[in-house]
């Protein structure tokens, strides 16, 4: 599915990015004129076979949802949410994403990679010591894209990471005998980076509706 017109208007406006990362002073602009002031825009990266990642993203831009949709469903199954007050974004494996965004790029050449699937997701995002930033680094810096000139704020790599980067916080991805990936922290953080993700071991999460997104996206890349 193309990104939704109301939202692809504004991936050029500073102050769209200033409001979805939840920067203090964030000015969302006149209600009357917001094209996203009455009700929210779903987001869908299809990945093959009827699997899609799915963006809520409140009208308000105070409140982003994840969820996942399976082949056939009318329920987008919720698996995070990213907001100002009980927010639990802590769902995504790099390697996952990046797999995500390239088998979206493959069925819909609009969604170049790295482009907006990674920008836009890319918050639900948590690092372990297994990641090479190194590596993620560049593949963000093209997917945030040049500012235009003279824009007072834009979505910088050292700015996510600050808030994805859990690698000296105890925080790993472990996997089960199933072969599912769950995400925990050995210690609290101390206030400074504490893990909150319903993608814990021996949670509710929908492993096997994952799994099954997982390996379409895997078979979309693959035909590439």
């Amino acid at each position: 599915m193309p990104l939704p017109a109301t939202l692809k208007t504004r991936l050029d406006d500073p102050s769209f990015w200033r409001a979805y990362f939840f920067d203090d002073g964030a000015d969302t602009g006149d209600d009357d004129d917001d094209d996203m002031a009455d009700e929210s825009i779903i987001v869908e990266f299809a990945v093959g076979g009827g699997h899609a990642l799915v963006l809520d993203i409140d009208s308000g831009l105070d409140m982003i949802d994840l969820g996942l949709r399976g082949p056939g469903d009318d329920e987008v199954l919720e698996i995070g949410w990213d907001d100002q007050a009980h927010w639990h974004p802590d769902t995504l494996r790099w390697a996952e994403l990046d797999l995500i965004a390239r088998a979206a790029a493959v069925l819909d050449p609009t969604l170049a990679h790295p482009g907006p699937v990674l920008a836009l997701t890319a918050r639900f995002v948590v690092l372990d010591a297994s990641d090479d930033v190194e590596a993620i680094t560049p593949l963000m810096d093209a997917a945030f894209g040049t500012p235009p000139p003279g824009a007072p704020w834009w979505p910088r790599t050292s700015t996510w990471l600050r808030k994805a980067d859990g690698r000296r916080h105890g925080i790993t991805w472990q996997r089960d005998a199933n072969g599912d990936w769950a995400v925990d922290q050995s210690e609290p953080a101390g206030g400074d980076r504490d893990l909150y993700s319903v993608r814990r071991p021996g949670s509710k999460f929908p492993f096997g509706a994952w799994r099954e997104l997982l390996a379409a996206a895997e078979a979309t890349v693959g035909r590439r």
